[in-house]
């Protein structure tokens, strides 16, 4: 059993904080957050939300294959899935996955720059933090980009008290719809990966995301302590750092300090989406 949880653990580090491009994103419930401001009226929230998280579960799947290659990275190269959706539900997943690209969406913004601070010099936001937390706690710099992650997320908990629910609920609650769609176009279109791959990745993927949004759903002071409780386990098989649950907290404490600008990011993103969708 013990070697069944690292192993999972493992995994989640690898589809969370790991893949070339994914490293710097925002994470799931903050993609969530915006998908929901841009899709205000959108009727069938569960598959909006997951459609916003799911390009990781891409990338995830590119990281397997030769989509990379052969198809376009999912941030980097955008794939726009609504002409490929027929259905209403496949369709709200269409327009959460839209929200998340890297050429004006949501990982934009985390990745490459982002226009209220002219003086990034096209560094996004979760690095600019990332690297400020790591010089300020000495946290190996990969890793400082997860604490970033899950404190702009407990962050836009407080604007949206139901995020960690929603989170949970797209993971938990997806249609088959969703994954029938991706497999449309990624397996049967571009032909980059094959059925059982598709498949297994976004079991793995909803899995793990699961564990990270049961931990992130409990209400607050409770969540802090949870997701402390998380990144602990994550520093030592990752990255081999020995760090106690109060040490990591404290981490924290200053990751969100560092990230009280964080509304006017979310809000500038959520324009430019709004502009371009």
């Amino acid at each position: 059993m013990k070697k069944l949880l690292k192993s999972g653990i493992f995994l989640m580090v690898m589809t969370l904080i790991l893949g070339p491009t994914f490293v710097h994103s925002f994470n799931s419930a903050t993609h969530i957050y915006i998908a929901d401001q841009v899709f205000p009226n959108c009727i069938d929230k569960i598959n909006l939300y997951y459609g916003s998280i799911a390009p990781d579960l891409a990338l995830y799947v590119a990281n397997q294959s030769k989509w990379s290659t052969a198809f376009g990275d999912t941030h980097y190269d955008y794939k726009d899935l609504r002409p490929y959706a027929w259905s209403s539900i496949q369709k709200a997943f269409a327009k959460g996955w839209l929200t998340h690209n890297e050429e004006w969406g949501a990982d934009h913004y985390a990745h490459i720059g982002y226009p209220i601070n002219s003086g990034t010099n096209g560094i996004g936001y979760v690095i600019e933090k990332a690297q400020s937390l790591s010089d300020q706690t000495g946290l190996d710099p990969e890793f400082a980009h997860f604490v970033i992650e899950v404190a702009i997320d407990l962050l836009l908990k407080n604007d949206d008290p139901k995020l960690g629910e929603k989170l949970l609920s797209a993971t938990l609650l997806r249609s088959w719809q969703d994954r029938n769609l991706l497999a449309n176009v990624l397996v049967w279109q571009a032909r980059v990966t094959d059925w059982v791959t598709l498949a297994s990745a976004e079991l793995t993927f909803r899995n793990l995301v699961g564990r990270y949004a049961m931990a992130f759903a409990l209400p607050i002071p409770y969540d802090k302590y949870a997701l402390a409780n998380l990144g602990v386990q994550l520093a030592e098989e990752m990255y081999g750092i020995t760090v106690t649950e109060e040490q990591l907290l404290s981490i924290l404490e200053i990751a969100l300090n560092l990230c009280n600008d964080y509304k006017g990011i979310i809000d500038a993103a959520i324009e430019e989406i709004n502009q371009n969708k």
